[in-house]
């Protein structure tokens, strides 16, 4: 059927009402689009669906550059302009803050994006290895199945030169087959970090340039994939500190811990992974940390704290946490989220404890 679509909603999908006026989600598609779609699938208030011709095309849609494009399950938006990818991501984010969070566009200062190339950026990759055929890649679309890449154009130099010439990928796959480390599809799942001068695989350690702070990790441990976004992100989030009390939940190696500690503050950070725990202890020397999940850890704390900052999983904060977070009077909390549902959900329960939404800016960590 014939749909015109009106906005993008969570998870980039197009929003469009059929003709019987229920309303359908849409895959690979941009505001004001006429296109033909297919059903996925059909749930009582709503369709999912994936557009199968583009009737009239939003003139900012461009043919996806990468030849893997449909094939590689790696990336989103490529069918839009640079630009435009980060201005829709921004509206995303804006439409789920006033439906679910009820928080109206206009209420709050929207800073200017933080942006960079959409090619050459990404530092952290999950490689997939066949040993069997010796092909290495990415998991296809929507599947399990390998698809071997020669070249992928978002990736730093060092981490394409693993594909192209993979025996450092192979070597290492075989070591995790011989520990049956092993995935049910047959591949070898490898992590790699690089910088812009060397890649490390699995326990390997890497020192990385986060503008003038130097992180110490391995790509077995969560860090931030776009370097180049990265400082201007850690900045940010020291400038909106007040009071020389912080409070760092799910703190990783330390990333935002490093950033704001100075002399004279006290920052405590929590973390429930021993092994982000060890590597933050040596990148942010100067703050407190705790082994133990956020929400147990905080059930425990009678406190008063100045800022609190929380950089969650795509899942967001535990039901628990906004309200224990408000027991400790923070005058300011920085919600640093990667999941535009969660973060709204969240931001609900905070303005329940009384805090209003003041700021937003958006980093573009993935174009």
């Amino acid at each position: 059927m014939p749909l015109s679509i009106e906005r993008l909603v969570s998870q980039g999908r197009g929003l469009a009402l059929t003709p019987e006026g229920k309303q359908a989600l849409v895959s690979e598609v941009l505001p004001g689009e006429v296109v033909e779609v297919a059903i996925e699938r059909e749930h009582a208030s709503y369709l999912m669906a994936r557009a199968t011709r583009i009737v009239e095309a939003n003139p900012r849609r461009i043919i996806p550059p990468c030849p893997y494009w449909g094939i590689c399950g790696g990336c989103d938006f490529q069918y839009a302009e640079d630009a435009y990818q980060a201005q829709l991501k921004e509206a995303i984010v804006a439409d789920a803050l006033e439906r679910t969070g009820g928080v109206k566009q206009g209420s709050y200062d929207l800073e200017e994006q933080a942006t960079h190339s959409g090619w050459g950026y990404r530092s952290r990759a999950r490689f997939f290895v066949d040993l069997r055929a010796k092909q290495v890649g990415f998991l296809g679309r929507l599947s399990n199945t390998l698809v071997p890449i020669e070249h992928c154009p978002v990736l730093v130099a060092p981490l394409n030169d693993l594909l192209s010439d993979p025996a450092r990928l192979l070597d290492a796959a075989r070591g995790e087959m011989f520990a049956n480390r092993i995935s049910k599809n047959g591949l070898v799942e490898v992590a790699a970090f690089a910088d812009g001068e060397q890649a490390v695989l699995l326990g390997e350690e890497i020192t990385v340039e986060v503008g003038a702070k130097r992180f110490v990790l391995s790509p077995t441990v969560f860090f931030q994939s776009n370097l180049f976004l990265l400082p201007a992100l850690g900045q940010h989030v020291s400038s909106l500190v007040e009071g020389g009390s912080v409070m760092d939940l799910y703190s990783g190696v330390g990333t935002f811990a490093s950033f704001v500690e100075e002399a004279g503050r006290t920052v405590v950070a929590v973390e429930r992974q021993k092994q982000c725990l060890a590597f933050a202890r040596r990148n942010a020397p100067g703050a407190t940390f705790y082994t133990e999940a956020a929400e147990t850890w905080a059930t425990r704390q009678k406190m008063a704290v100045d800022t609190v900052i929380v950089d969650p999983p795509r899942t967001g904060l535990e039901s628990s946490l906004p309200s224990l977070m408000a027991s400790w009077n923070p005058r300011r909390i920085i919600y640093v989220s990667c999941d535009e549902a969660s973060l709204a959900r969240d931001v609900k329960r905070f303005g329940i404890e009384g805090y209003t939404v003041r700021s937003l800016r958006l980093f573009d960590l993935y174009p």
